[in-house]
């Protein structure tokens, strides 16, 4: 996924490592709960957050996981110049037979920035790993698409 942004990189890496404005966001876009933490250090930044998720399930998956679920995800970016960043990500559903991770970068263009993200999922799940994957990368992208409208609304409400 790609999106241009009409503000500095800067101003967006630091929206996407300041605790309040993601636990804001996480509970607007739905979420049950969400506690996130940062840690700043040598040319990074780390952001943990716990959340608590709910979302429906289709056919077989819903005999196979719970509707709702808690998610340990952890981004690790790493800071650039002029504001620039990359990073990964890793999102453990807790209890739940798949991992999601992504890959991730803010760069400079124009008077803004494009965010490029790339996500992937993994289950160990004989048969059914397949669809679940399927499903988890899905969810992830769309809940990513929710998220970078929420965070281009932001940017359109701070100028």
């Amino acid at each position: 996924m790609q999106q241009k942004l009409n503000a500095t990189a800067q101003t967006v890496l630091d929206l996407l490592t300041n605790a309040k404005w993601l636990e804001a966001r996480c509970l607007a876009l739905g979420d049950i709960s969400a506690s996130v933490k940062t840690k700043k250090k040598a040319g990074q930044v780390i952001v943990t957050m716990h959340r608590r998720i709910s979302r429906e399930l289709p056919g077989m998956l819903a005999k196979v996981l719970p509707p709702e679920s808690d998610m340990v995800l952890e981004e690790t970016w790493t800071l650039g110049d002029k504001g620039e960043a990359t990073g990964s990500m890793t999102v453990e559903m807790v209890g739940q037979p798949v991992r999601l991770s992504a890959e991730f970068s803010l760069s400079a263009s124009g008077k803004g920035c494009v965010y490029d993200i790339s996500h992937s999922a993994k289950s160990s799940v004989p048969f059914l790993g397949g669809s679940i994957e399927k499903f988890a990368q899905k969810q992830s992208e769309e809940a990513c698409a929710d998220e970078l409208d929420y965070l281009t609304d932001a940017l359109k409400k701070a100028k």
